[in-house]
């Protein structure tokens, strides 16, 4: 009987360990099931189709969109003057008691668990706890990313007439410890934009190092190859950049633009540091495209894109078109115009 009543006890431990295992990990949607949302700077929030779903309430301008489950968070400003988020268009107050008196705006968003992250400089905010980030007088940066609930927040720092450096900042001991990303020569500038985290421990961030696009993978420097060769600009402006990361099935992906040789900007996908360009195939002449951001969603990847193109009004005006394109793979799948979209998500 007692032998009955110990296998019955583990046999149950084991059946909730496997329940709670099956609740933590996310349920990846078939493709006829998700949702595309898009999100304006206005905080306007647009469906796959185009058509607008919400204006979220007492919003100033609104940062990032991000996704769980089926609920989407946005980070912002509030015109109330309020430290806090929009969940699924209902707007959340963090009570935070800030030492300082200035306006605060958050201007990245992540989650994890319960925890929502926010940067609002200074700071990162974890719920309503407050972690400031070290020697950040110059700094600046929009990207947050979560893997286990250690947080990281990349960017850069200013140094005036000196080059600049690419920074990552990551969590140690309640404060945000700063990390210089390497460079190939100090004489040149870094700059980073973006963070992707995995693992807890193992981060991927993209930007550029002087003229050329590059990612840093757990902080050690790949320069990413452009596909033309145009003349080096006298000011320093890159021909190259990552604005986007993700990684699916065990390769990385890194999205930007490069120059081409008339010095206009083309949207590229690196796919584990080899690059393509990505284009509509829209025929009017182009004058210049980029990749904004790229989301890992089961097996799909997803990628923002945006192309300028020139055309000729029938009285011989010359006016400007903008499609904004979001792709899954290597496929079209949304096209917007007019709106000024920040970014968006699929939930």
């Amino acid at each position: 009987m007692k032998h009955f009543i110990n296998s019955f006890f583990i046999a149950t431990i084991a059946l909730l360990l496997l329940s709670s295992c099956d609740h933590d990990e996310p349920t990846v949607k078939r493709r006829g099931l998700r949702q595309i949302l898009v999100l304006t700077a206005e905080g306007h929030v647009y469906d796959m189709m185009g058509d607008r779903i919400m204006e979220l309430p007492d919003c100033e301008y609104a940062s990032e969109i991000i996704s769980d489950g089926d609920d989407y968070f946005v980070s912002g400003k509030s015109t109330k003057d309020k430290v806090g988020y929009w969940k699924n268009g209902k707007w959340n107050t963090l009570h935070i008691d800030f030492i300082d008196n200035v306006s605060h705006e958050t201007q990245g968003i992540a989650k994890w668990d319960y925890y929502i992250f926010l940067f609002d400089y200074p700071y990162i905010l974890k719920n309503s706890g407050i972690f400031p980030i070290e020697e950040c007088e110059y700094f600046t940066a929009s990207n947050l990313a979560v893997s286990n609930g250690k947080c990281y927040l990349a960017g850069g720092e200013y140094h005036g007439d000196d080059p600049n450096d690419a920074v990552l900042y990551s969590e140690s001991k309640g404060r945000y410890a700063k990390s210089i990303l390497p460079k190939p020569s100090e004489n040149v500038s870094g700059h980073a934009t973006t963070v992707y985290a995995y693992d807890t421990v193992h981060t991927i961030v993209g930007g550029h190092v002087g003229f050329e696009p590059c990612i840093w993978v757990d902080k050690q420097l790949q320069v990413l190859p452009r596909l033309y060769n145009p003349p080096l600009p006298e000011v320093d402006i890159p021909l190259g950049h990552v604005s986007s990361i993700a990684r699916l099935n065990g390769h990385i992906y890194a999205c930007g633009f490069v120059s081409d040789d008339e010095s206009h900007d083309q949207a590229v996908l690196w796919v584990d540091g080899v690059p393509q360009r990505v284009h509509s195939g829209r025929q009017e002449y182009m004058l210049f495209s980029y990749a904004e951001e790229l989301i890992a969603y089961g097996d799909d990847l997803y990628m923002l894109t945006f192309e300028c193109f020139e055309k000729t009004l029938p009285n011989g005006e010359t006016d400007y078109d903008i499609d904004i394109l979001i792709w899954m793979n290597d496929r079209i799948i949304a096209k917007y115009n007019h709106i000024d979209i920040v970014n968006f998500t699929v939930l």
